[in-house]
């Protein structure tokens, strides 16, 4: 097995996820970037235009790794409503263990297309949930994927005070559970 390196544009979007997790898209250097990358400063016009193409792009990566991970996740042989639990305390898990990236989720702007992405696999559930019964009728299935994700990345943004609160994982519980209880008949 043969292992490739990181291609320039590959480099750049690792770059770039680390300098907008830690300074936001208005106090992220592009020469932090591609000196970072270890590029010339022109790939990221190159490949992105602007450097709201690249922070474009980095959303876009974050937003799919989450819904990577939720879809990864073993949910064979469980009913929706413990799918959906199980979905929703995966993700809380998935933001816990990467840190840059639920940084970089909780500094994120844009036109919210990335958010709708990460959320997709719990939206998804819903609606097939709907139709087998499981779920209320009238549940708007983006509209409580995306509470979830906020609740989740509520937690770590205003991590000083929640973690006066008691466990991370009680958190995590009761969040699903919510989530489960506002979707159940």
């Amino acid at each position: 097995m043969t292992h490739r390196s990181p291609t320039a544009r590959e480099r750049l979007l690792t770059a770039a996820r680390a300098e907008f997790s830690a300074h936001g898209l208005a106090g992220a250097r592009t020469d932090h970037i591609a000196d970072r990358a270890g590029v010339n400063k022109q790939l990221i016009h190159y490949y992105f235009q602007t450097k709201d193409g690249l922070y474009g792009a980095v959303l876009a990566d974050a937003s799919g790794e989450v819904a990577d991970s939720l879809a990864r996740l073993p949910l064979f042989g469980l009913t929706a409503v413990e799918r959906l639990r199980r979905l929703v305390r995966g993700q809380f898990d998935y933001l816990s263990a990467h840190g840059e990236l639920t940084r970089l989720l909780i500094r994120a702007g844009g036109n919210g297309a990335w958010f709708d992405r990460a959320v997709g696999p719990v939206a998804d559930l819903l609606v097939e949930g709907q139709a087998t019964g499981f779920f209320r009728d009238d549940v708007e299935s983006f509209y409580y994927a995306r509470l979830s994700l906020l609740l989740n990345l509520g937690f770590f943004a205003l991590q000083p005070m929640t973690a006066k609160w008691g466990d991370a994982m009680v958190w995590r519980d009761r969040t699903a559970d919510l989530v489960v209880k506002g979707c159940t008949w």
